[in-house]
């Protein structure tokens, strides 16, 4: 009988020559048609340019027991470290269920390791670090740099959701170079440690299927196979399989996880699917599904969230690198979020941020978005430092910065294929990949669909920017009353669309707009509680503050 194997599946990601293509290599047993570094260009630079997989074995762990498997598999995914590949390593964050992070112990955290960190951070609950190189360190002082190493590399991830994540010393390849050496060291706490980590969730068979595909290749007198990984539901033989880019759908004839046939494949497992009548120069990296459950669209609303080690300011309507399954393209993204008195105090805004950067990352459910309530358009993405209140607050309490999530109504340059909740990860690749700043700008999850192109949608969408106007009380009524005030609206200005609207003179006092007063533009307002004449050689300021509603073409629809 078939052994039945629990895969798990391991992002190794790090800087570039930091040692992960070694590591794998060290660790595996079984290899895929992608892993090592098979490609030529990857062999004659000694660095990964692609997605590699390998697999080792290990008996099933006690606490994992009461799951219907006999065996437990690693797939390692080796993911590039060099600056120029991150939208590869990116394409391979939703495959992956833990990371090892490898360090190079010489050098400690570099540019893109600060980079795979975030990418670690949204694709993933669990962080184990391999401290690699130490055959490097001197013998005498090997232990005491190793300690000091650690220490300093627990101050960088305390800031993240990786703040108590287990660091192991290891040397993948002692002596480097080519061809065999000396044995490997700290493999075997490095595996004890990674079982560890495995959460006792069962993989659930539910939901249409979703199929990440890495490599496509034909075998001669079988058809085409597509590798890749099961990010949802499951499959069987004979199943229908689309492939939602090419609009084509396509039976499957059989399938192999790491050379041995299977009759079926469930979330988490990595497998091989043969197809027929299918030319495999038109598939490249993308995803395969249920018929019809992976869309095409132009514009969504994400939810998003700032990336913390980005230094610069994330402006609406800027132009960035969207990466959105396996295709970058380029996009702007307008943001709005909940007005200033729906915001919380500071210690509130980072209990329900760190759960809402929970929801946004991979492996949760997306919050539902809400069309039918109303949003304040915002200048920026804030990100942990919440974002200035109103100009016209002026009350003290309302001084603090506001929390409060984001979202944004994101216009892709070119259709994207997606699932429905995909995740997406906004960037600027523009910057100096040589540099040592974090290229990755924003991450978040698509919380509905919309057609950019369309104002009827765009409409359901209740966007509104805070608009000030200031005028001048030309004379008082007798009783005190009511008003004739000017410059507050033009000539041609349809006044009724702004009847009924509260506005405040500069002593304040409250009147309501009653309507037009002859056609130059002059208004009459009434003020419940009285308002008094301005001074003698003084006029006196009010001010009309109303909310327009920025997809709102017609320009009629306003409010307070």
């Amino acid at each position: 009988m078939t052994a039945r194997v629990f895969n798990v599946n391991v992002g190794v990601l790090g800087h570039v020559d930091s040692g992960k293509t070694s590591l794998v290599a060290a660790l595996s047993t079984s290899l895929s048609t992608a892993a090592l570094d098979k490609n030529p260009q990857s062999k004659e630079r000694g660095i990964t340019l692609d997605l590699g997989f390998s697999s080792f074995t290990v008996p099933l762990p006690a606490h994992l027991r009461q799951l219907p498997y006999d065996e437990l598999q690693f797939t390692l995914v080796d993911c590039p470290g060099h600056a120029s590949l991150i939208k590869t390593i990116i394409g391979g964050a939703q495959i992956i269920d833990l990371m090892i992070l490898v360090v190079d112990v010489t050098k400690g955290i570099q540019a893109q390791t600060a980079e795979c960190l975030v990418v670690g951070e949204i694709a993933t609950q669990h962080l184990l670090v391999a401290l690699n190189k130490t055959d490097l360190l001197p013998a005498e002082a090997r232990q005491k740099l190793i300690a000091k190493a650690k220490k300093r590399l627990g101050q960088t991830f305390a800031a993240t959701k990786f703040a108590s994540c287990s660091m192991v010393a290891v040397s993948a390849k002692p002596g480097g170079g080519e061809g065999p050496g000396p044995g490997a060291a700290g493999l075997d706490e490095l595996t004890q440690q990674l079982v560890q980590l495995v959460p006792a969730q069962p993989r659930s068979p539910s939901g249409a299927f979703l199929f990440a595909i890495d490599h496509c290749f034909g075998i001669k007198g079988q058809g085409t196979v597509l590798t890749g990984t099961v990010l949802q539901g499951g499959l069987k033989l004979n199943d229908p399989l689309e492939l939602p880019e090419l609009k084509l759908a396509r039976k499957v004839k059989s399938m192999q996880m790491f050379k041995k046939p299977v009759q079926s494949c469930v979330q988490g497992d990595r497998v091989g699917i043969c197809v027929t009548q299918l030319d495999a120069k038109l598939v490249e990296r993308g995803i395969a599904c249920s018929p019809g459950s992976v869309p095409t669209f132009t514009g969504a609303i994400v939810a998003l969230e700032k990336i913390r080690f980005f230094a610069g300011k994330v402006l609406s309507k800027a132009k960035l690198h969207l990466t959105v399954g396996h295709a970058t393209v380029m996009g702007e993204a307008q943001f709005f979020g909940v007005p200033d008195e729906e915001g919380q105090n500071p210690a509130l805004a980072l209990q329900s941020l760190v759960k809402r950067v929970g929801q946004l990352a991979l492996k949760d459910n997306v919050p539902v978005f809400d069309f039918t309530r109303e949003y304040l358009f915002q200048e920026e993405l804030y990100g942990l430092d919440g974002r200035p209140q109103a100009p016209a607050s002026t009350a003290h309490d309302r001084q603090h910065p506001h929390y409060g999530p984001q979202w944004a109504l994101v216009k892709f340059s070119q259709p994207v294929t997606a699932p429905h909740d995909a995740l997406m990860i906004g960037s600027r690749f523009d910057a100096d990949m040589n540099s040592a700043t974090c290229r990755l700008a924003c991450y978040g999850r698509v919380a509905a669909l919309i057609d950019p192109a369309n104002p009827q949608e765009l409409q359901k969408l209740k966007i509104y920017k805070v608009k000030q106007k200031t005028g001048v009380v030309e004379r008082v009524s007798k009783d005190g009353t009511s008003a004739i005030c000017r410059s507050l609206f033009k000539k041609e200005t349809d006044i009724s669309l702004f009847t009924g609207m509260k506005v405040v003179t500069s002593a304040g006092e409250v009147g309501t707009i009653e309507g037009p007063f002859g056609k130059s533009g002059k208004f009459k307002v009434h003020f419940a509680g009285g308002v008094a004449p301005a001074a003698e050689g003084s006029a006196k300021q009010l001010t009309l503050t109303f909310k327009r509603y920025i997809f709102d073409h017609n320009k009629r629809h306003m409010a307070q």
